[in-house]
């Protein structure tokens, strides 16, 4: 009989950059959380987590997934446009992410707070902030492989846009105009 593991299908390489992509954002959430707990509460390193800064934690870090999750194709894009739409996507996941967060840990007061406490936690510690924008650039660089690997899939490399079925000039040929 063979072994079970051999019957598991194996992630492509744009699978496991997108995987990545999302445990990523998922751990620097939670440690966002992490350090949003510690400037709320400064002795709760010392002293030990509840099981309330706990839930905080991981709401945070379920936030960041759920975010990235809903923020869709808007990171990974190429060209002007994709820069254009991963800020956009970054300041998504960023928002939404502390937002969903927030009401996880505390629902309709952390629905309010949590964009706030992540501001003011990313306005106290420029540093942080500039991890975190590291953090949404790599992320963009990751679904961007996902994305040129599902790309690739759909659309054949022989195929240019002047010779693309659904092309214009295409479905215009042989008609009178």
């Amino acid at each position: 009989m063979r072994p079970f593991s051999r019957k598991k299908a194996k992630l492509s390489e744009g699978e496991r950059a997108r995987a990545l992509a999302f445990l990523l954002v998922g751990a620097c959430s939670a440690a966002l959380g992490f350090l949003a707990v510690l400037h709320l509460d400064h002795t709760a390193l010392f002293e030990g987590f509840s099981l309330y800064q706990t839930w905080i934690v991981i709401a945070s870090g379920l936030g960041g997934v759920i975010a990235l999750f809903l923020s869709g194709d808007r990171m990974g894009q190429s060209g002007q446009v994709g820069a254009i739409r991963a800020v956009a996507g970054a300041i998504w996941v960023t928002f939404i992410g502390s937002l969903i967060g927030g009401t996880l840990g505390l629902p309709f007061y952390g629905t309010m707070f949590g964009p706030f406490i992540v501001a003011v936690t990313l306005m106290g510690a420029p540093i942080l902030a500039m991890l975190w924008a590291f953090n949404l650039l790599g992320i963009h660089f990751l679904l961007a492989t996902y994305q040129r690997e599902r790309d690739s899939i759909f659309t054949p490399s022989r195929i240019d846009k002047s010779d693309n079925p659904d092309s214009l000039r295409r479905r215009l040929q042989g008609r009178a105009i």
